[in-house]
């Protein structure tokens, strides 16, 4: 099951079973309940994360004790925190488990990524190249949605 999520994702695109084998190795399984979190705004980012069943929930808030804006609902399938990956920065926002009695993720440490990628450079750069295409996707999709805000209160009469 869990290869075949993998296969089916954008950021595993065109490796080959072998491969995915690499990263199932190097992945650990956990259960979250529901409206537990993940992790939260601010903390260290050194994880990546793919749903294998439920539902998440990404939030942004503007102090630490309210969850604020609901940025994106993710489910089975998707990947999430990958960020982590490049910058070793804060958490950009929080991810909470949610809708479900429970949530399963694959978790990945970027330590074991990263040895990984050294070890395997081929696949390292498969791998790199997809999640580079993929967080480039969603800047597009942020950087429309900035343009539609911005456009939107140009006509905000005061």
């Amino acid at each position: 099951m869990i290869s075949n999520l993998l296969a089916q994702n954008a950021f595993f695109k065109g490796l080959d079973p072998a491969e995915l084998d690499l990263f199932i190795e190097i992945a650990e399984e956990k259960t979250f309940a529901n409206d537990e979190m993940i992790f939260k705004e601010g903390s260290k980012g050194d994880k990546m994360y793919l749903i294998i069943s439920g539902t998440i929930e990404i939030w942004k808030s503007e102090d630490t004790q309210a969850r604020g804006s609901r940025l994106a609902r993710l489910r089975e399938g998707e990947i999430f925190g990958e960020m982590a990956l490049f910058d070793q920065g804060p958490r950009s926002a929080t991810a909470v488990a949610s809708l479900n009695k429970e949530t399963k993720l694959i978790i990945w440490q970027d330590e074991k990524i990263a040895k990984l990628i050294n070890v395997h450079p081929e696949t390292g750069n498969k791998i790199l190249n997809n999640i580079l295409r993929k967080l480039s996707h969603r800047l597009r999709i942020a950087n429309d949605a900035i343009h539609t805000l911005l456009r939107a209160n140009q006509y905000v009469a005061i």
